[in-house]
């Protein structure tokens, strides 16, 4: 077998302008996928205030039965938090509204809710209730759901602020087509969202 001296050996490894193309194609594939995964992050982040949304409805259905009357009118929700204190025994209230009076009976906590189960630190939120004493949620059946940054734990903590943002956006997004009415804010300050819903046809 004859050797030819002049034949290149074959070398391994890569050149440089192969390394410099992998590395944009690793690149345009990272700019794709971080933003995807991100989002799927605060979706999961937002399921958890979604189940709790749910919860509260179905204690609102609960009290409609067991009361034999609908809630934001004659059954009136009150706030259920008190600044940023959120001591778990603070109860949610409801009151029943007399036929023709302009306010509210006896004070009543609302069973199968506490403020603690809607105060979430780790996502720097928590939720308010209420139904018939907001000037959107007042005629039968409809109730207000509140999303809140919890400003007091978020304005020294960036990374809990744009969690805090994130997640009621992602919130936001998925409850809307479940309102008659939405507002969302989102500043420097302070977020917000507000989901207006209806017994009868606003369920996660």
């Amino acid at each position: 077998m004859s050797h030819n001296p002049y034949q290149r050996r074959f070398q391994g490894g890569f050149t440089l302008l192969e390394l410099m193309i992998v590395t944009a194609i690793v690149g345009i594939l990272a700019s794709i996928a971080v933003p995807s995964y991100q989002a799927y992050i605060y979706r999961a982040k937002a399921a958890e205030i979604i189940l709790e949304i749910d919860k509260m409805h179905t204690v609102l259905a609960v009290l409609q039965a067991d009361l034999g009357a609908i809630v934001g009118r004659p059954i009136m929700i009150g706030p259920n938090l008190v600044g940023t204190q959120v001591p778990a025994s603070y109860p949610i209230t409801y009151c029943i509204r007399p036929v023709g009076g302009t306010h509210c009976g006896e004070l009543k906590p609302l069973t199968g809710l506490t403020a603690s189960e809607l105060f979430f630190p780790h996502l720097g939120l928590r939720l308010g209730l209420a139904a018939g004493v907001d000037s959107i949620a007042h005629a039968p059946g409809q109730y207000k759901v509140s999303v809140l940054e919890e400003y007091g734990m978020t304005k020294n903590n960036p990374a809990l602020r744009v969690t805090a943002q994130q997640t009621i956006l992602a919130v936001n997004h998925i409850m809307k087509p479940h309102t008659y009415k939405d507002r969302i804010d989102i500043n420097h300050s302070y977020s917000s969202t507000y989901l207006y819903m209806d017994m009868n046809g606003a369920k996660p």
